[in-house]
């Protein structure tokens, strides 16, 4: 309500008295002022006789009212009919003398809106003191109470954010001592209001990191710059929590501080914010610049005022050759005139447009999104249009993807709660308190409870009290450490029980805090009894395993030491001078035989050790051109024979010597030719061998046969698994390629495959093979002819074994080429020859009477008079481990029996440095058939042959060569050699023999 005060004193009220003394120009001029002052006052003023009829009024009033000054006559309820009835009373009472006044009042507007006046009425008087009507002043101060409202609502706002708020809000004043008490600086810290004044909130802080926390608010106070620091804030508990600080300077008017305010609050939220903040200021700094949108600002005659770069390179032109210009001087015609109805609308209606568009750009199609929206001076009038275009081509796949990964998230929380309730095991999620949160019906059903009934209790209130405590402790561990734990344990509900194994683990936010823990328990009593039965068939496995591995073992000890001295005196038989070539056939008999029975020995421990999964490779220098020639010949023939073309391709870059497992390798190349064969009806089948990467070889087999199902490529290395159709699987076993894979692996490499049904296969794989520089010394050296002797010199070499006639062997060896070799029979007598006989080299058994190869070696090894001699050990032990054990006892090397004479040769020019005198090439005891004169049997008994030797059946080769022979005589010439061979047992120089002549 309005303030009305009591009738003024007429002596008091005389506004117009004294004017009577004037003069009329004097009284005119006044007057004529008096109305000027009225009319451009600044405020609203207007003055009303007794009748409420206008009299004079202010500019300001009729802008206000927006009025004319055609209301001067008329009266105010006239022009106001529906004036209050209170405002009337207000205008009586002025009437009557008394003065009404309101500072502040609020006046609602037809739109709704509310004015706010300082308003003011008094009457006024004539010259006989009668009041002839009033006075009304009035001032719209709305915007000045607006901004006091605002600033009324913003500090309500302060104190209650700093009150309600969980951020650690402060304020000091200039000289930077705390006087504010903040409630969540004291709750978080557990300082009280009085030990954080001052400077005692510095307390709270880490002592490490007090000096940087003072040098940095020292600084901000001294540059009046933002205050900004890290530091690790104690908090009531005693731990410490890391915390970022930001305070800013209030300044006053005249630019000095007038006090900091600032806040302390988690530092990710702080930094996030920050971030959030810098981003808002190069919008608004930059926005035209650095928004990837195309904005340009436009006049109402639709002339480029301002636009970015961005629109500027899509139009294709610079920035100062398009300001100034309207649409139709930069885009094309029909283009331009669309946009520029668009604009005229805007301008007309006043209201902004949104709209889509597909644009097609240099054959590209785009989508826009264009925002267009009047631009207003600050009277609301438009200037112009300001328009903002997105490409959005990438938002909408962007909003295909979300939908998608909306549709695939509402599926996996179907699929995880169906696992959930369809999973036999027990899952349950408690809080950090121990309340249950959730959990599957399984788990509920064990309890004999419904998942309600236990939903919102803890572990007290469902199980008895030992093991309820049991199982919280659990509980309180993972939640203190946020390390799960996994553990078995017999739970029974009266029911059903059993073994029960239980992982437990943190329950955590997208944050990574802990919220609670997840538990699920699975019932693995029949697994307990499974592995109880498999350790114990594992151990009776193992046992006879072992038991087998050492029967063969000892079996082919005992084999191998009879061979060593039907095998050593074969090859001392080869090398005499006396003996005709008949004698010499025979003798390469019994050699041949003797060897293929060891090789048998061998094969035999191969398959025993693949069966043990325990295949170890066993390296050895050989001739690698002459090994892979080897192999293609031998499928070569093969393939032929089937009628498909076989390439074998070798890189002339390849070493000439290499060092590997020369039977294992072959055992894969073979197997993968043997394959692509096989599979292979028409077209060709090609062997490549290259260098891969690294200096790795790759052996490639690639061929053009039926091809593999890509549903076979991951199962075709897996034991008896095979591809093809059951006439072709017939022909193997399906290990194979298991094998094969396996060796691969040994070799650290893997076998990989490429294959398209109908097209063909590619098998290959990768191999380091270090390059034999010593074979091929010794393999040049070789094609020399038979060792005779020794270049100048005569080493003594001392051979240790209990059987004399594995001494006799080597003795016999070497002594007709010039050694000088002395024997023991055991290591005590052997190291009495050492001290006697002082040798260069010592060749010594293992397992011996009295003192062992083990034992001597030792021995030797200890003497500072004979640590540096050379030993060899050679065993017919089989063990891998009694190798090993003997190259680190500190034997030099290993040599297997029974003795091969090449390969104790070979060792010893190594070791020796030797150089061997050879005895004369001559063609005496070669086979003198001219191969000219060979003369190949028809197609049906080549393949026949071939059989045989794929099958290892030299007496079927023999037999098969007799009966050619009888076929026509021009045959025999050819089952001359093929006999010869046959009983040398030489497959592979029977294959090369077959296609040779092919």
């Amino acid at each position: 309500m309005s303030e009305i005060s009591e009738p003024t004193n007429p002596q008091n009220a005389q506004p117009y008295q004294g004017i009577g003394a004037e003069t009329e120009r004097n009284s005119n001029l006044l007057e004529q002022a008096l109305h000027q002052s009225i009319e451009y006052a600044p405020i609203g003023i207007v003055i009303f006789d007794c009748d409420m009829r206008y009299l004079a009024v202010s500019h300001k009033w009729l802008e206000d009212y927006n009025l004319t000054k055609d209301i001067i006559g008329h009266s105010h309820y006239e022009i106001f009919p529906d004036v209050p009835p209170e405002w009337k009373q207000i205008h009586q009472q002025c009437l009557a003398g008394a003065i009404a006044q309101r500072e502040e009042d609020p006046y609602p507007r037809a739109d709704g809106s509310v004015e706010w006046v300082s308003w003011s009425i008094r009457p006024w008087h004539l010259a006989n003191d009668e009041i002839g009507g009033i006075m009304m002043f009035t001032q719209n101060i709305t915007q000045r109470k607006q901004t006091e409202i605002a600033l009324q609502h913003s500090e309500e706002r302060y104190r209650y954010l700093s009150t309600a708020t969980s951020e650690m809000i402060w304020t000091v004043p200039l000289d930077g001592v705390t006087t504010y008490e903040n409630q969540a600086w004291n709750k978080f810290t557990g300082q009280t209001a009085a030990e954080s004044q001052d400077w005692g909130w510095l307390d709270a802080i880490h002592p490490d990191d007090r000096p940087t926390t003072t040098q940095a608010w020292e600084s901000a106070m001294k540059t009046r710059t933002i205050y900004q620091q890290e530091f690790r804030l104690r908090r009531h508990d005693g731990e410490y929590r890391y915390i970022l600080t930001r305070g800013v300077p209030i300044l006053a008017a005249d630019g000095s501080v007038r006090e900091w305010i600032g806040t302390c609050s988690d530092i990710h939220d702080r930094k996030q914010a920050e971030e959030e903040l810098r981003e808002s200021n190069i919008l608004l700094n930059s926005i035209l610049e650095s928004t990837p949108d195309f904005i340009v600002v436009k006049d109402c005659q639709g002339r480029h005022v301002a636009l970015n770069t961005n629109l500027a390179n899509y139009i294709g032109r610079p920035i100062e050759e398009i300001i100034g210009k309207d649409d139709t001087e930069v885009l094309p015609l029909d283009a331009a005139l669309a946009i520029m109805a668009k604009d005229r609308e805007i301008m007309a209606t006043g209201k902004p447009q949104s709209y889509e568009e597909e644009v097609v750009k240099d054959g590209i199609f785009s989508t826009f999104l264009t925002s267009k929206a009047p631009w207003r001076d600050a009277h609301g009038n438009i200037l112009g249009i300001i328009a903002t275009t997105r490409n959005i081509s990438d938002v909408y796949a962007e909003l295909r993807l979300r939908k998608q990964a909306e549709e695939d998230l509402q599926e996996s929380n179907i699929l995880l709660r169906s696992i959930l309730e369809s999973t036999p095991d027990l899952i349950v999620v408690k809080d950090d308190q121990g309340i249950y949160f959730t959990l599957n019906s399984g788990s509920a059903n064990f309890l004999g409870r419904t998942v309600e009934e236990v939903i919102g209790k803890d572990d007290t209130e469902v199980f008895p009290p030992e093991v309820a405590c049991e199982i919280m402790a659990k509980d309180r561990q993972i939640i203190e450490t946020g390390i799960g734990i996994t553990y078995e344990e017999e739970l029974s509900n009266g029911k059903s029980g059993g073994t029960y194994l239980t992982s437990k683990a943190p329950w955590r936010d997208d944050q990574g805090n802990i919220l609670g823990i997840i538990a699920i328990t699975r019932n693995i009593s029949d697994r307990k009894q499974a592995e109880i039965a498999l350790a114990q068939a594992k151990e009776a496995a193992e046992a006879a395993s072992y038991a087998k591995s050492e029967f063969l073992a000892n079996m082919s000890h005992e084999l191998r030491t009879p061979l060593n001295g039907i095998l050593g005196y074969a090859q001392i038989l080869q090398r005499s001078k006396h003996l005709n070539e008949e004698e010499r056939s025979r003798i390469d008999v019994i050699y041949q035989c003797g060897s293929h029975l060891l090789t048998l020995i061998n094969d035999i421990l191969d398959l025993s050790k693949i069966e043990a999964q325990k295949v170890e490779l066993m390296s050895s220098d050989f001739h690698f051109p002459a090994f892979l020639q080897g192999v293609a010949e031998m499928c070569r023939i093969r393939a032929e024979l089937k009628g498909i073309q076989f390439s074998y391709q070798f890189a002339s870059e390849l070493p000439v010597g290499i060092r590997a497992d020369e039977k294992r390798l072959r055992q894969v190349l073979i197997n993968l030719l043997s394959n692509a064969i096989k599979f292979t009806d028409a077209g060709q089948v090609t062997f490549t061998i290259s260098y891969a990467f690294e200096g790795k070889i790759r052996f490639e087999v690639r061929d053009s046969g039926i091809g593999i199902p890509p549903e076979k490529l991951q199962t075709i290395f897996q034991p008896f698994e095979q591809a093809g159709d059951r006439r072709r699987q017939i022909e193997g076993t399906g290990l194979g390629l298991a094998i094969s894979q396996r060796i691969a692996e040994l070799m650290d490499s893997t076998i990989h495959v490429q294959s398209e049904i109908g097209v063909g296969s590619i098998f290959w794989f990768d191999v380091d093979l270090p390059e034999a520089q010593e074979w091929v010394k010794t393999s040049q050296a070789d094609d020399y002819g038979q060792i005779i002797g020794i270049k100048d010199r005569q080493p003594k070499i001392l051979v240790v074994d209990d059987k004399w006639e594995n001494r006799s062997v080597i003795h016999n060896l070497l002594s007709p080429i010039g050694f000088e070799v002395t024997e023991a029979n055991d290591g005590e007598e052997g190291w009495q020859k050492i001290t006697e006989f002082q040798p260069d080299l010592v060749i010594t058994d293992l397992l011996m009477p009295k003192l062992d190869g083990f034992g001597l070696i030792h021995r030797i090894r200890q003497s500072e008079a004979f640590k540096h001699i050379i030993i060899i050990v050679s065993s017919a032990s089989v063990f891998e481990s009694d190798q090993h054990r003997s190259i680190e006892a500190g034997g030099n090397d290993f040599l297997p029996k029974p003795v091969q004479a090449i390969a104790l040769f070979q060792k010893l020019r190594k070791y020796l440095d030797l150089e061997w005198l050879y005895e004369e090439q001559t063609s005496e005891n070669q086979l003198i058939i001219d191969n000219a004169e060979l003369v190949l049997p028809p197609q049906n008994e080549i393949e026949t042959l071939y059989e045989l030797v794929m099958k290892g059946n030299f007496k079927g080769i023999i037999k098969q060569a007799a009966l050619i022979s009888q076929i026509d005589q021009k045959y025999i010439p050819f089952t001359k050699q093929l006999h010869q061979l046959a009983q040398g047992f030489q497959d592979q120089e029977i294959l090369a023999l077959i296609h040779s002549h092919k």
